[in-house]
């Protein structure tokens, strides 16, 4: 290949290499403002800022008083129809004898076949009634719904946590095992992406694999690269990174 040949290849590999090579800033994967979902007065708070959580881990406490006095009330008036119902079946079957013997009129077995449907269904509502309770109970305590990082705790002892018509956020959180690189592409650069695709992404020293997560469009041309890459307590959301594709 005669000279000037070969410094228009090596121009045009490392122009192709430059195009696929893109400035990018990481940011955080998964953000969400988390809530209580019952109202009540925060009492405790076990989670701070910058703190990382294991899924199901405590993050804050309402007071429970009036949960669990919902909760003794379900469970107490189960335990009254669930004797009314035991009675009612009881009945029923000395019932059935007795009509099998023509000893009982139909009216006599209708009746006792409905009062053990109405006791029955009064048993059923009752279960229902203490699984409610039971959730609510459950519900008056925040734990982390993943592994997480904590952004930003709004949360304080005695902050009313929810009102019926607005829950108040008590932390903001984002995912701990998984951070995105974003960059910005025009839409020739944007065309060779494929969702789902392999991309390399430089920061903090280190490169690490990651998969293509989203090809957002942000108008006049330019489109919005995201590369998903797992985390570890190096990366911070705002540090710069380099975003590499095939």
């Amino acid at each position: 290949m005669k000279p000037h040949a070969l410094l228009s290849a090596l121009l045009l590999i490392a122009a192709d290499l430059q195009a696929a090579e893109f400035p990018a800033v990481l940011d955080w994967s998964g953000q969400v403002a988390l809530a209580m979902p019952v109202t009540g007065v925060v009492e405790t708070v076990a989670a701070k800022p910058g703190q990382r959580l294991k899924r199901g881990e405590l993050m804050a406490g309402l007071n429970q008083t009036v949960y669990k006095a919902g909760v003794a009330e379900a469970r107490a008036e189960l335990d009254r129809l669930g004797e009314e119902e035991a009675e009612a079946k009881r009945d029923l079957e000395r019932v059935q004898e007795l009509y099998a013997r023509t000893v009982s009129a139909t009216t006599e077995l209708d009746a006792a076949r409905l009062r053990h449907a109405r006791a029955a269904s009064g048993l059923a509502m009752a279960q229902a009634r203490l699984e409610k309770a039971r959730r609510q109970l459950a519900e008056s305590e925040l734990r982390a719904p993943f592994d997480a990082v904590v952004l930003a705790r709004m949360a304080e002892p005695g902050l009313v946590a929810a009102t019926p018509c607005q829950p108040n956020p008590l932390f903001n959180v984002a995912r701990d095992d998984e951070i995105l690189a974003r960059a910005t592409l025009d839409a020739e650069q944007a065309a060779r992406v494929r969702l789902g695709g392999k991309a390399v992404v430089e920061a903090a020293g280190g490169s690490r694999t990651g998969e293509v997560r989203g090809l957002g469009h942000l108008g006049q041309g330019k489109y919005a690269l995201e590369v998903a890459i797992g985390r570890d307590g190096r990366l911070l959301a705002g540090q710069p990174a380099t975003i590499r594709l095939p």
